[in-house]
């Protein structure tokens, strides 16, 4: 900026009224230096990742024109969290819904139906908003606006739950306006995503089934609420971002060349027929490792009216579990819920569980938080603030405590959920 002014001002050309300088990044907090090779190569990220998250993590991650830090956890941490759990599941689970409950196309909403506004207020002021932010340059401020009328989008839907307004017909305008609206803030969202993450935004029109060509100017009517036409077909497709596996599952590690790459599990042996389970010793289940976990996702299994496929957060680890509770839980209503899993669980193959292919499940669902009706305190008092262990404290010499237990049956064990001091019994 000074060698520019200088430059024009010995030309006696006039000087520029708005010179923007952008910062410097480093990496992993060092300088990038070829001598200690650590230069990011910006093609080979996008040849891996793509370039639409790559520019997402560079306008988001630092307000324009500060200096900023790179690394490759932070970029799979946005990529994970922001894009594939944010943006991708609001997507995928709204078009899932409309399929669903709407036979594929946009439903018609009524306003007299329409018991929560929240969505509607954000999503009809982030165009106005974004403009704003742009021409100030703030683009972090403008991602973050967007972000956040995706993460009502998904509160929207957990508190509205489709899957339980489609059980009674008396609801089917409350349902018909919930999805609308999901849909017409995601038609909000990729439009003025455009500048940032041209790829994603034309995927999600395709997917809404949108007409519009957002790389020309478009009108006043096309950025107001309410734009999405009633009866419009949507084309669902695959994950907008599919997460990003930052662990290599062990069966992929070669140890010599006569091992093939991927070990093939022992089949699990059939119980008999009136042969009881061997007991176990405290010792034993002692070496069971519980974890405090959240649902990041949940689909159902075809052909099965039983099982889920669920991916969980460990808090720094993801596993994922097949679940027997398909008959009790709508998959969507599991996303964001709290569970406990068995963790250490030597890997199985569930044999044609999903799609006809071998799949492996990691670990096993041992518990849904959920309130005790005749004990309503005990989850409220629970302040679970983030995933993690499970570890077993003592046994309690007193038995059973007059709070009550969580589920049917107590047991005389109490467990640390997540954090010291968050304890439940089970």
């Amino acid at each position: 900026a000074v060698y520019w002014s200088t430059i024009l001002m010995a030309l006696e050309r006039p000087l520029p009224k708005t010179i923007f300088a952008h910062g410097w990044w480093t990496v992993n907090g060092e300088k990038m230096s070829k001598s200690r090779g650590n230069v990011v190569d910006p093609y080979a990220v996008v040849d891996e990742l793509g370039a639409d998250a790559f520019r997402y993590f560079l306008l988001r991650e630092i307000p324009f024109g500060h200096d900023g830090d790179f690394s490759r956890e932070a970029l799979i941490g946005r990529i994970n969290t922001d894009l594939a759990n944010d943006l991708g599941n609001l997507l995928h689970r709204t078009l899932t819904m409309i399929e669903r409950f709407a036979k594929g196309t946009v439903p018609q909403p009524k306003e007299e139906a329409r018991v929560d506004h929240l969505l509607q207020h954000h999503a009809a002021q982030l165009p106005d908003l974004v403009k704003d932010r742009l021409e100030k340059l703030e683009f972090n401020r403008a991602l973050e606006s967007i972000w956040g009328v995706v993460q009502i989008g998904n509160q929207h839907i957990d508190k509205n739950a489709p899957w339980n307004l489609a059980k009674k017909v008396e609801h089917m305008a409350v349902l018909d306006t919930v999805l609308y609206d999901a849909a017409e803030a995601l038609r909000l969202v990729a439009l003025v995503l455009y500048p940032f993450m041209p790829q994603a935004s034309e995927e999600m029109k395709r997917q809404l089934g949108l007409m519009l060509n957002f790389s020309k100017p478009l009108l006043s009517g096309d950025i107001k609420w309410g734009g999405l036409l009633p009866g419009t077909p949507i084309a669902k497709g695959k994950p907008l971002f599919p997460r990003i596996e930052t662990t290599k599952p062990q069966g992929d590690v070669r140890v010599s060349q006569d091992q093939p790459s991927t070990a093939i599990p022992s089949p699990i042996a059939a119980p008999q027929p009136g042969s009881g389970a061997p007991p176990i010793t405290i010792e034993d289940f002692r070496k069971v490792q519980l974890k405090a976990a959240k649902v990041l996702s949940a689909e159902r299994v075809p052909k099965s009216e039983k099982l889920l496929k669920l991916r969980v957060d460990l808090g720094g680890e993801q596993l994922q579990i097949v679940a027997g509770i398909g008959n009790k839980y709508e998959p969507e209503s599991l996303i964001g819920r709290r569970v406990v899993v068995v963790a250490n669980l030597e890997k199985v193959s569930w044999e044609a569980v999903w799609q006809g292919h071998s799949r492996r499940a990691n670990g096993l669902l041992f518990w849904l938080f959920r309130v005790n009706p005749s004990c309503p305190q005990t989850v409220k008092s629970w302040k679970v603030a983030r995933v993690g262990p499970v570890l077993p404290e003592r046994a309690a010499s007193e038995g059973p405590r007059s709070t009550g237990a969580v589920g049917p049956t107590r047991a005389p064990f109490q467990w640390n959920i997540g954090q010291e001091g968050n304890k439940m019994r089970v």
